[in-house]
């Protein structure tokens, strides 16, 4: 992307992105006894991955962030705006390539992350006993993120083809 509108037109994808990551983290979910389980994390897989990390961490920050704070789940943004933010870090910079291989294993490691990460949230917030409840429905919530990562990526890739890419 080029030209003097390209700072806008970088800040008006961010900002579609980002809505599109809260949509399917707020509306596209099923409830569990701490949370939710949502097809955000597939969004944010694909973001990362197709335009790199700074985006996809924003985007997902921003948009799972909103969607904890507007769908009922506060106390938890915090916890989600840190954890989505390094996911979609880690997934952007270990995967922001054509090559599959590396793209499924920056998807599966920013998953163990999220996993992590709400686990640790899960026994500051209610008690170490509820945590192994909570990595089932993360392993779940970050599993179809992978598939659905994999899906989008080739979409997302084609149709931002026109960003600047690593090799």
């Amino acid at each position: 992307m080029q030209g003097r509108h390209a700072p806008l037109l970088r800040l008006v994808t961010l900002s579609l992105l980002t809505a599109v990551v809260l949509i399917a983290t707020m509306f596209l979910k099923l409830p569990t006894a701490t949370g939710y389980i949502h097809l955000g994390d597939g969004i944010i897989f694909s973001v990362s991955l197709a335009l790199g990390g700074l985006t996809g961490a924003v985007s997902g920050a921003l948009g799972s962030f909103l969607a904890d704070v507007l769908g009922g789940y506060p106390a938890w943004a915090p916890w989600t705006f840190v954890i989505k933010g390094i996911a979609g870090f880690i997934t952007g910079k270990l995967g922001h390539t054509r090559v599959r291989n590396r793209q499924l294993l920056a998807m599966v490691l920013a998953s163990l992350w999220v996993v992590f990460g709400y686990a640790v949230g899960t026994a500051f917030m209610y008690s170490p006993k509820a945590v192994w409840g909570e990595i089932l429905g993360n392993l779940v919530q970050t599993g179809s993120g992978v598939i659905i990562g994999t899906v989008l990526t080739p979409v997302l890739e084609s149709t931002f083809s026109h960003w600047n890419r690593k090799p």
